[in-house]
Order: structure tokens, then C-alpha cells, then sequence
């Protein structure tokens, strides 16, 4: 005999376990990719003036905006149709068209894919950012970085497989559910690190706490949480916060390090963009998301 809660919460997790079986199976071809870095541009420029040419948008400018039916905006009236403020140019074999906002990407026209076919069923930025992040417009479902570590795995044993490095100015619209792990084990949610002052907020043991003490206390802990886990064998957060607490004390020497910029020179420094006041916030996360796959983190993500 077992309470109605404990059978609800084993069900749930056999459930997920049938779906990553499915999806396993279903598996096909070999991974080519060993890591991957998402620039996650919210609020980047227009698709319009980017790689998404509208030349019809030039044949009809000034015209008031027709069609079929009624047309609905977010706010205010239809205006009259404007096209693009920059010119297009077709780049490499595959006669790319790229706007002149970007003559050196328009060079590599042949060596990256342009998906033209994403859309969202939804306007609303939070909504658009699940979208964005896991294909699904609501909460729950895992996220790109979440499959990614899933499939391929961990390399380095003292740095989370997935990392979310955060912007200056703070996170994305919808929060930590843009690198939830969903209906996967919880180990395979993303870790956030600050792209300045210490990667982890209290990541570092309190003043006064030798090494040993520490060792002795996690210990104390995995016992506990292991007599609750025996209880609740579903429960993939526990499993996950385990581990979490683990990989926290080994991180306390790999992340600063990680993380650290001062041991690169000074031209690649420059070249991230870490000389001019306006690129060096986003430069230094980029700088920070490469070292990070260079010492075996699967998904970093900006």
C-alpha cells in the first residue's frame, strides 16, 4: 500500500523516463557537435534588416497596409509600409543576401545555415522565449542546452555540463525557465554564472571553514538526503541537489579559474572587444563562454 502522493510522483517520473527512452531509440546518427555556444539575442535587430531581404517591401513603400480580412497590431493603426534602411548584397556560393550591416558575415556566407522557416505562435516576449529556448510557447518543456548535455554528455567532472552566463542588466523575460530541464532529471537544467565579481554567489566556503570540515559536512548531508531519496526514489531534484552540492565543492577552485581573463593577452582581448567601453560587457562573455568549452562545458549560453 502507498499513498496517492507517492504513486503521482513515481508515475510522473516513470512518464519522462518513457519519453527519453523513446527518444532514444529514436536516434538515428551519430552527434557531429562536441559543444555549443547560444548567443541568445533577445531584443536583437530586425530580421528585415539582417538576412531576411523584402524587396516587395520597396515596391510598395508609403502604401497604406491591405489585405484579406481585418489586420491587427499591437498598438495604434497600420501605419504605411516601410522598407529597409540598408542595402543587400548576395555573398559566396549559395548567393546569400546579407544586409551591409554585416560585410564580414556576409563572407562567411558558405560556412554557417540561416534557418528562414522558425516562427512563434505567440507575440508575447515570455511566451516567444520558450519558444525560443525549448520550441514549446509554455513552461515545462526541456531546453535546447538541457538536450544538448543530455545527448553528448560531461567532459570536466568539476564544471556543470550546461551554463547560462548572464547579461549585465540580468536575465531574459521568463527567468530560469529558459534552461529548465523540463520533464528530463534535473542534473541537466542549466547553471547560471555572473559575467563578473565571482561566477557563483556563495560558491566560496565561509571565513574560517578548513577544507577537511567541509568534506565532513557534505558527507553529513549526502547521508541524510540519501535516506530521502530511498524514500522517494522518482525524485530526480533531490538526485539533482545531491550532486549539485558535490559539484559546488569541486567548483570552488575549477570556476574562478575558468572564468578568470587575466591570463589571455592583451590582442585577444582586443579582439572580443574588450578595449571600447560599449563592446566590453558582451565581449567579456563571450571571451568567458569560450574558455568555458575549452575546459569541457557541453552549452554555454549568453
Amino acid at each position: 500500500m502507498q499513498s496517492r502522493r507517492k504513486f503521482l510522483l513515481e508515475a510522473g517520473g516513470g512518464l519522462g523516463a518513457l519519453a527519453l527512452t523513446s527518444l532514444e531509440a529514436a536516434t538515428h546518427h551519430a552527434p557531429r557537435a562536441k559543444r555549443v555556444i547560444s548567443l541568445f539575442m533577445s531584443g536583437g535587430v530586425s530580421h528585415m534588416d539582417t538576412f531576411d531581404h523584402k524587396p516587395a517591401l520597396a515596391r510598395y513603400a508609403g502604401q497604406p497596409l491591405s489585405g484579406k480580412g481585418d489586420i491587427v497590431v499591437r498598438q495604434g493603426h497600420p501605419g504605411p509600409l516601410m522598407p529597409s534602411q540598408f542595402k543587400f548584397h548576395r555573398h559566396g556560393q549559395s548567393g546569400l543576401e546579407v544586409s551591409e550591416l554585416f560585410p564580414k558575415l556576409g563572407a562567411l556566407a558558405d560556412e554557417y545555415a540561416l534557418i528562414r522557416s522558425v516562427f512563434s505562435k505567440s507575440n508575447d516576449h515570455v511566451q516567444a522565449h520558450y519558444a525560443l529556448s525549448s520550441g514549446q510557447i509554455r513552461m515545462g518543456f526541456p531546453s535546447l542546452g538541457s538536450w544538448v548535455t543530455y545527448g553528448l554528455g560531461s567532459v570536466n567532472k568539476d564544471l556543470p555540463g550546461y551554463v547560462v552566463l548572464y547579461d549585465q542588466r540580468g536575465g531574459p523575460f521568463g527567468g530560469p525557465a529558459n534552461w529548465t530541464a523540463g520533464f528530463m532529471p534535473a542534473a541537466y537544467q542549466g547553471t547560471v554564472f555572473r559575467a563578473s565579481g565571482d561566477p557563483i554567489l556563495d560558491l566560496k566556503p565561509p571565513p574560517g571553514l578548513s577544507n577537511d570540515e567541509q568534506r565532513k559536512r557534505l558527507a553529513a548531508l549526502a547521508k541524510l538526503n540519501a535516506i530521502n531519496a530511498a524514500q522517494t526514489p522518482a525524485n530526480s531534484e533531490l538526485a539533482a541537489r545531491l550532486e549539485s552540492y558535490e559539484l559546488a565543492y569541486r567548483m570552488q577552485s575549477a570556476a574562478p579559474e575558468a572564468v578568470d581573463l587575466a591570463s589571455e593577452s592583451a590582442a585577444t582581448k582586443a579582439l572580443y572587444g574588450l578595449d571600447q567601453s560599449h563592446t566590453e560587457p558582451f565581449g567579456r562573455q563571450c571571451l568567458m563562454a569560450r574558455r568555458l568549452v575549452e575546459r569541457g562545458v557541453r552549452f554555454v549560453q549568453l
